[in-house]
C-alpha cells in the first residue's frame, strides 16, 4: 500500500472498536517450499459454537471445513473450508463499507460453499471470475491450491478486484487495498489497520520459507493489545478460530484448526489431506 493510499485511510479511521472480522495472509511459490500455505484468523462475537464437519453434497466436491451454530436455529454457515480437489476458501468482512451502504447490495451471501463445490482450482475461477464476483456483496475472499494464491476484493455495484500469487506473499484485513476500490474504504477502523501493519511487518521479518509452524507462531501475536491484535481478546470481537492450510507443490495437504469455543478449552486438530482422510472422515 502506498503512502497516498496509507494516508488517505488514516483521514476517514475511526478510533471506536468495531467487531470487523479476520485477518488473512498467504505465502506461494518459493516462499512456501514450492507450494501455498494460507491463513484465516475468524474474529467475531464469542456467541456461537463452531463445528469441524465434512460435507458431502449430492452435486459437486465434497469439502470440510469450520461451521458455526447457532443455538435455536438450524442454519450453519461456512467460516472455512477445503474441498477434495485440494481448493481452500475464506473470507473476511468488508466491513470498511458501511452497513446503510448495503441496501442495494446483491441478496447472495453464502458463496464460500459454492466456490469449494463448484472449483477444483484458481484457474478454474479465474476463468469465470465476472460471473462469479460481480455477484456477490461485499468482502474480502482468499481462495488458494497448490500452485497460486487469489485475493479477491469485492465492492458494490459489482465492482471487484483480483490479485493473484505465484511467488509472493499476500496479507489482508477489513479494508480494500487495491486502488480501483479505494472508494469504499468509507469507515476503515483502527484495528483493521494495526492488524495489516502488523502482519505485514511480520511477514516481512520472519524467516522463509514459511511453514505450518512458523503461520501458527504469526497467528497468536498479541503485540497490539486485546482489540487490535491478530489474535484478539476483546470483549466486542474475539479470535475464535485458526485455519491454516499447508498445500505443497507435491504430497498431502496438511490442515491445522485452532477453535475457541466460548465456555470451553481451546482446541488444536491437525489434519494429513490424503485419500483416507477424504474417504473416511464423516
Amino acid at each position: 500500500m502506498n503512502l497516498r493510499v496509507t494516508l488517505f485511510l488514516w483521514t476517514i479511521i475511526q478510533a471506536s472498536v468495531s467487531l470487523d472480522a479476520c485477518t488473512l495472509w498467504g505465502a506461494a511459490g518459493t516462499n512456501a517450499s514450492g507450494g501455498t500455505i494460507v491463513i484465516k484468523n475468524r474474529d467475531w462475537k464469542p456467541d456461537h459454537r463452531q463445528v469441524l464437519k465434512m460435507k458431502r453434497p449430492n452435486k459437486g466436491y465434497a469439502y470440510f471445513g469450520i461451521c458455526t451454530v447457532y443455538e435455536g436455529t438450524s442454519t450453519e454457515g461456512l467460516a472455512a473450508g477445503v474441498n477434495e480437489k485440494g481448493l481452500t476458501a475464506f473470507t473476511a468482512a468488508a466491513s470498511a463499507i458501511p452497513s446503510s451502504m448495503w441496501k442495494d447490495a446483491p441478496v447472495k451471501r453464502s458463496f464460500t460453499t459454492g466456490l469449494l463445490t463448484d472449483y477444483a482450482s484458481c484457474d478454474e475461477i479465474l476463468a469465470k471470475k465476472d460471473a462469479i464476483f460481480s455477484a456477490l456483496r461485499p468482502a474480502f475472499i482468499m481462495i488458494a491450491d497448490r500452485k497460486k494464491i487469489l485475493m479477491v476484493e469485492v465492492g458494490l455495484k459489482g465492482k471487484y478486484a483480483v490479485k493473484t500469487v505465484e511467488n509472493d506473499v499476500v496479507v489482508h484485513a477489513n479494508h480494500f487495498h487495491d486502488e480501483s476500490l479505494a472508494e469504499f474504504n468509507i469507515k476503515v477502523s483502527e484495528s483493521s489497520l494495526k492488524r495489516f501493519e502488523r502482519i505485514t511487518h511480520l511477514m516481512k521479518t520472519m524467516p522463509r520459507p514459511f511453514t505450518t509452524e512458523s503461520f501458527a507462531v504469526m497467528s497468536k501475536d498479541q503485540n497490539d493489545g486485546p482489540d487490535n491484535s491478530l489474535w484478539r481478546t476483546g470483549k466486542i470481537a474475539r479470535t475464535l478460530a485458526s485455519w491454516i492450510v499447508e498445500s505443497p507443490a507435491r504430497g498431502a495437504q496438511k490442515l491445522r484448526v485452532v477453535i475457541v469455543n466460548p465456555g470451553q478449552e481451546e482446541q488444536t486438530h491437525t489434519f494429513v489431506l490424503d485419500d483416507k482422510f477424504w474417504k473416511e472422515t464423516q
